[in-house]
């Protein structure tokens, strides 16, 4: 069995944050009104983050209970539509790097977001090219429990994951496996196993840790 590659997806596979930052002001405006405002800075801001995290950022201070809840939950279902009709943006050199890691690694995805969404970026790459993928909706857990389910679904014993946050890097190093921080994406790291500063260096760089 090939070593395994996880990969985050927002910041690291694609830049789709002008579409969400796009999508969740239309369903804002619905339900507070042309006063609400979001910047595609905010919405990279929450990459990374859970969905729970994320819908307590999104909702004005004071909003009711159930005005909220309904707004949260037409965000993340209208942000998945609207994705379908306006993709994400793929990274410079990304499909040449990513067949070139697939001779060698078998790609997975784990991201911290709904049903749905990781769909939406798949048809951007060749069929077959990521070979499973879970988001938080299939365990409701911080992202290192998630990671582990793949892992023991597929028998997985030798991985490394790659995003590019801070929480990416903390949910990789109590999953256990080594992380690879994805240096053109949205946040930072404090101490990762390697270092991409494009998606074109990724192959460097997971080389360099010398999995088996």
């Amino acid at each position: 069995m090939k070593p395994a590659l996880i990969f985050d997806l927002d910041g690291t596979l694609w830049d789709a944050s002008a579409q969400i930052t796009e999508a969740w002001r239309l369903v804002g405006q619905k339900y507070f009104g042309p006063d609400y405002r979001l910047t595609v800075e905010q919405v990279k801001g929450l990459m990374g983050k859970t969905m729970s995290e994320i819908a307590f950022s999104l909702t004005p201070k004071g909003a009711p209970i159930d005005k909220a809840n309904a707004f949260v939950d037409e965000c993340f279902e209208f942000e998945r539509e609207y994705l379908e009709g306006h993709p994400g943006v793929l990274f410079d050199g990304e499909l040449e790097a990513l067949e070139e890691l697939s001779h060698d690694y078998d790609l997975y995805i784990v991201s911290n977001c709904q049903a749905g969404y990781i769909e939406t970026f798949l048809p951007l790459v060749r069929p077959g090219l990521f070979l499973d993928h879970k988001c938080w909706s299939d365990t409701q857990k911080e992202k290192q429990f998630t990671i582990r389910l793949l892992m023991e679904l597929h028998d997985i014993e030798c991985a490394a994951y790659i995003g590019d946050t801070a929480k990416d890097e903390a949910a990789t190093i109590a999953a256990g496996i080594p992380f690879v921080f994805a240096a053109y994406g949205f946040g930072s790291a404090e101490n990762p196993d390697a270092v991409a500063q494009s998606i074109s260096d990724l192959p460097r760089a997971v080389r360099a840790l010398c999995l088996r």
